[in-house]
């Protein structure tokens, strides 16, 4: 049997696993586990609540602060969009440095990553 489908994303998303920062205007930054990642966007678990319309940046291990903002949440899941997409070689780069090793699925604890994080 055939499985055809209709996919509307512009951008290939890639599986990862990357403990990073978000880091909101006024309130600091909280450790998140980036779960998947696009050029125009990503998905990733974080155990704050982050209100819709504050100024949000996305801080990857050596990389620089990646404006974006929240465009759907599911309890400790969020849906952002980068202000400025990523150049493809950029996207290519982490995609490759940080791949998962399976589908999308905690192996370490939020928490466990909160307490221990110095980025």
């Amino acid at each position: 049997m055939d499985h055809y489908y209709f996919d509307s994303r512009e951008f290939e998303r890639g599986n990862v696993v990357i403990f990073a920062d978000i880091r909101r205007q006024g309130a600091g930054r909280d450790a998140v586990k980036v779960i998947d990642l696009s050029q125009s966007g990503f998905r990733m678990e974080c155990l704050v609540e982050i209100p819709d319309g504050k100024l949000t940046f996305l801080k990857l291990p050596g990389f620089v602060l990646l404006e974006c903002r929240v465009v759907w949440r599911t309890k400790w899941y969020y849906g952002f969009e980068f202000v400025n997409r990523l150049h493809p070689a950029i996207y290519h780069h982490i995609v490759t440095r940080y791949p998962a090793m399976t589908k999308p699925s905690p192996k370490r604890s939020m928490a466990d990553y909160a307490a221990t994080t110095d980025l």
